[in-house]
């Protein structure tokens, strides 16, 4: 796999105030300059879908991979997102984070975590770590949620999420349901 050659859908919700990575199928008809009609990708049905029910909107885009998992660039694509948006510019550092949770600075820890281990792994699209119980994110909040009440969270997250191999695996994962085209 080629990463400079590789490409990642973005569907922006105005709505929401998000940016959504939804991988990239090179199944559609060929357009040139290594992009591909992505009408019949079979990962944008479950991501648009909710979207479209709760009737906001957005745009998906794309973008090349290597660009999207550089901190400062990633960064100089979201200010030009939002400002295409909403027609003024902000500091970089604000992104979509309409409600202040900081949550792609977040992101982007994890996703430069992600991108260290697999480095570590030598670069492979077979990862023998992926999602195992080492990877599991845990916001560390069972004892409050057992003080609230509330059960163990089911929610889970790996640190697999954020990774490049993270859509190798999906894109595996479909053909060997036959959903690939």
């Amino acid at each position: 796999m080629e990463l400079d050659e590789e490409r990642v859908n973005l569907l922006v919700c105005k709505t929401c105030k998000t940016i959504e990575e939804i991988p990239y199928a090179k199944n559609g008809k060929y357009l040139g300059e290594g992009k591909y009609d992505q009408s019949e990708n079979p990962f944008l049905e479950s991501a648009v879908s909710p979207h479209e029910r709760g009737g906001h909107m957005g745009m998906l885009t794309d973008v090349n991979f290597v660009y999207w998992m550089t901190p400062k660039v990633k960064a100089s694509i979201i200010a030009q997102i939002k400002e295409q948006f909403t027609g003024k510019s902000s500091p970089l550092t604000a992104g979509l984070d309409a409600f202040g949770t900081n949550f792609y600075e977040t992101k982007d820890n994890y996703s430069q975590d992600a991108m260290s281990c697999w480095q570590l792994h030598n670069r492979t699209t077979d990862c023998s770590d992926y999602k195992n119980d080492r990877k599991l994110l845990d916001a560390g909040t069972s004892k409050e949620r057992k003080a609230e009440g509330l059960g163990k969270s089911t929610i889970k997250v790996y640190l697999c999420d954020f990774c490049p191999v993270k859509m190798e695996v999906q894109k595996k994962a479909m053909k060997a349901k036959g959903l690939d085209k």
